[in-house]
């Protein structure tokens, strides 16, 4: 896993609302793209995330600006199996 992360945010701010968001299924199978808006307690933010053989593995990016953040996130919908280093079929967990 790759992991970026960088944010200053306001300590003593509580808010957190979804303003917009999309979950798009892909014609390539278990992938998915999700779009967010949302406020938060962001003066600035940037996170990058690549993630490999994981529950949910994909590319996560979320950029925030003065109390709102925008997320892409392009994942697979499945879960990993650690014991055999790959992800469980339908119906196996």
């Amino acid at each position: 896993m790759i992991n970026f992360s960088f944010a200053l945010i306001n300590p003593w701010g509580k808010r957190w609302a979804n303003v917009w968001s999309r979950a798009y299924k892909l014609p390539v199978k278990h992938k998915f793209i999700e779009l967010e808006v949302y406020k938060d307690t962001t003066f600035v933010s940037l996170v990058f995330r690549l993630a490999t053989r994981t529950d949910h593995g994909g590319l996560m990016i979320d950029v925030g600006l003065l109390g709102y953040s925008f997320s892409f996130n392009f994942y697979d919908n499945r879960h990993w199996n650690y014991d055999e280093g790959r992800y469980f079929e339908y119906g196996e967990e």
